[in-house]
């Protein structure tokens, strides 16, 4: 003891500056890189369809480091965010100002139009699902995106229109006053032919 090197103390700094204690832990670290991009292949897969999306369009969206990213589409921002756990897909959300407040009325409205759009949704071979929760005086809406709807390019990036067209027309049940055009959404210069 006494005069020999503090080994809890270099460990403590170590782990303080991020400096690798020796080159055995380096090479500890390098081998777990696998179950890392494990953990990250559908933020790949996502951010590789936003890169597709963004070369054919005016938007110019990939994922950050966390794996979300926003856009905006007819003035409605829209943020993706796909998480890091494996099978858990993605989602994305879009919310408004909700001048209605919380009364049961408006909520079993609100309640059937995700009815109807879930049943739309599972009628047209879709496995996403949409829902709403109130959050103070906003409406926030998401979209929990499933794997079988990431299968390809043009299937997410048609999922991701559909979310964009029910956003909008929430928009305008939310807001009959300030409504905003829903037709022909599409996210790319030419639309996609997706059943």
């Amino acid at each position: 003891t006494g005069f020999g090197p503090n080994r809890e103390l270099k460990r403590a700094i170590y782990r303080a500056t991020g400096k690798p204690r020796s080159k055995s832990q380096t090479r500890t670290k390098s081998r777990s890189t696998s179950p890392t991009e494990e953990l990250n292949s559908n933020r790949v897969l996502i951010d590789s369809y936003l890169r597709e999306i963004s070369s054919k369009s005016k938007l110019s969206v990939s994922l950050d480091g966390t794996g979300i990213c926003a856009f905006s589409y007819r003035r409605t921002t829209f943020v993706i965010e796909v998480p890091i756990t494996p099978g858990a897909g993605f989602m994305v959300y879009s919310s408004f100002d909700s001048q209605y407040g919380e009364s049961n009325t408006n909520n079993n409205k609100l309640g059937d139009k995700m009815e109807a759009w879930n049943t739309w949704l599972t009628n047209i071979g879709r496995h996403s699902r949409v829902s709403y929760v109130m959050a103070g005086r906003k409406t926030v809406f998401t979209l929990k995106g499933s794997e079988g709807d990431m299968t390809t390019c043009d299937v997410f990036q048609k999922t991701l229109e559909y979310f964009v067209t029910m956003s909008l027309k929430l928009h305008n049940f939310l807001h009959p006053m300030e409504t905003k055009v829903v037709d022909n959404v599409c996210l790319t210069r030419v639309p996609v032919a997706v059943a």
